[in-house]
């Protein structure tokens, strides 16, 4: 778990390969093509709503749309009991998703 929090924490998508050195996080979010859903939890306290919403702003392809639920990060779950109404609410969004045709 440690390893993982460091990487959440110094991950950094503008300094991705190929991309300009000293480019901006922001300017780095506005050059991803791919269609994204951005589904945080309302109860995520590793990666909050504001946050996410703040990135998402940033994506010129992205959706946005909180999931209501009580079970935090692990919110979608489909392995955990309790879980398969988010579980199910995650697999619809992603169905809308790739219903819709490409972005050009």
């Amino acid at each position: 778990l440690l390893a993982q929090m460091h990487t959440w924490k110094t991950a950094d998508v503008s300094k991705a390969h190929g991309l300009p050195p000293g480019i901006s996080l922001a300017e780095a979010l506005s050059r991803v093509r791919a269609r994204v859903y951005l589904a945080p939890c309302t109860t995520d306290r590793y990666f909050t709503v504001p946050e996410i919403q703040a990135e998402a702003e940033l994506l010129p392809n992205c959706r946005f749309t909180p999931l209501e639920s009580a079970w935090g990060h692990r919110a979608g779950d489909p392995h955990r009991p309790g879980q398969e109404e988010d579980a199910q609410r995650l697999c619809s969004l992603v169905s809308e998703l790739l219903a819709e045709a490409a972005p050009s």
